[in-house]
């Protein structure tokens, strides 16, 4: 399960966990604002430093046990680790690092049961088949035998989900796991056999890649991407996952606009669409711009996080050398010292580090066609820095910045600036 290192490392931290150094005294105010707190006899209390850091540790070990790391998304290992120590920390009896991780885990393997899925597909035409079986997958006609066996029970009903799924095809298969992984690993059989279906086309019909789109399909009654049913093989526990992401109209307020006017350079931003000569750094932002409303209209998700590191290259891969290292740097100067506060300059290098992890997802998402490593908390947090990345290179433009070489000049000053400035990496 475990190798010595991370046996004595699990053994080291829990003892951390439930020793006096878990919880201090006169908290300071950064670990009040900061920190997880635990409910106590003496009311709420903040993690120490140390304690947050040894969590953090012992939920690392216990998510990369194999058993667990196959059949338990991170999240939910995360929450459960939380949730055992929440419940021993006011024990007189102290936990082994051995019975903590026993305990965690065995919660963890009760999550984890075989989940039938059903999700709508659109874009096919069956002509004379009532079903085609794709391996573990199953693409069929609406078919409400197929609900027979779901206890249905709550807000769900049988003629609801039916009203909501009948006039589309159905892909149905099986997945084991905890319900995150179950339905992260359906999701990932879908998209695969929509590629299998795209590929198809393209054999059978030369003009297919024009003429036709198979997709998974949107469902317009939940404002989500897409609708998943999910129960446990037998029945029990039927739920809808709106999964994709919610579909909203943008909201823009005069209140809104005048903020982006005033504060975000929004003319200025526009100015330079309609221009047709610009220097060199002009031209960079308005190819982000394509770039980054490209990986807007996307709906995959890796897609939309590898242009939006296009948009990031556009200012910063200028040369072919350490272009982790020169994407990080321009990125967490521009956001540090430009002036809006993105980031704190204390967080400099454990922000540049955070990027160079992000980074890192990209190059195994282009280079290894691995799709499964990003994560929606990442997607949402990098576009909104990559969006002030590029406000921030407009408000350069408007200091006198004209090629990019003078930004990647200053960009290194301000990195040398940082190093010395007692801030550690």
């Amino acid at each position: 399960m475990m190798d010595a290192k991370q046996k004595r490392i699990i053994e080291r931290d829990v003892s951390t966990l439930f020793s006096k150094r878990a919880l201090p005294v006169r908290p300071t105010v950064e670990e009040w604002t900061e920190n997880p707190t635990i409910r106590t006899e003496q009311g709420d209390r903040p993690l120490s430093n140390v304690a947050l850091v040894a969590l953090r540790r012992v939920t690392s070990v216990i998510a990369d046990i194999p058993e667990i790391r196959s059949s338990c998304s991170p999240k939910e290992v995360a929450e459960e680790v939380f949730e055992r120590y929440s419940a021993r920390i006011g024990s007189t009896l102290q936990p082994t690092g051995q019975e903590f991780t026993d305990d965690v885990v065995g919660a963890l393997r009760a999550k984890v049961k075989v989940h039938q899925l059903l999700i709508a597909i659109e874009g096919i035409d069956l002509v004379d088949q009532e079903a085609i079986d794709l391996g573990s997958m199953k693409i069929s006609k609406a078919d409400p035998k197929l609900l027979e066996e779901v206890e249905w029970g709550g807000i769900l009903s049988f003629d609801w989900v039916f009203e909501l799924f009948k006039d589309k095809l159905w892909l149905t298969g099986a997945s084991k796991g905890s319900p995150a992984v179950a339905v992260r690993t359906f999701e990932h059989r879908a998209a695969l056999t929509v590629g299998l279906l795209a590929v198809c086309g393209a054999l059978l019909y030369k003009g297919a890649i024009w003429r036709s789109h198979v997709r998974l399909a949107s469902s317009p009654s939940t404002k989500a991407s897409w609708s998943i049913l999910c129960w446990e093989q037998g029945g029990a526990n039927p739920h809808l996952i709106n999964s994709g992401e919610g579909k909203q109209d943008l909201p823009l307020s005069a209140e809104s606009v005048a903020y982006l006017r005033r504060v975000c350079f929004l003319d200025r931003i526009v100015a330079l669409i309609d221009e047709d000569e610009r220097t060199e750094v002009q031209d960079a932002i308005v190819r982000a711009l394509y770039w980054f409303g490209d990986a807007h209209g996307d709906r995959n998700p890796v897609m939309r996080f590898i242009k939006l590191w296009t948009c990031v290259e556009c200012f910063f891969a200028i040369e072919e050398a350490e272009i982790t290292e020169a994407n990080a740097r321009g990125i967490a100067t521009l956001l540090t010292f430009t002036g809006y506060g993105i980031v704190e300059p204390k967080d400099y290098f454990k922000f540049k580090r955070r990027l160079k992890a992000l980074y890192g997802l990209r190059s195994k998402a282009i280079h290894r066609a691995e799709f499964d490593l990003v994560e929606n908390a990442d997607l949402e947090e990098f576009s909104h820095w990559v969006a002030w990345m590029i406000v921030s290179m407009v408000a350069l433009t408007e200091r006198g910045y004209r090629t990019l070489a003078d930004v990647k000049k200053q960009v290194l000053r301000l990195d040398a600036i940082s190093a010395k400035s007692g801030t550690t990496e």
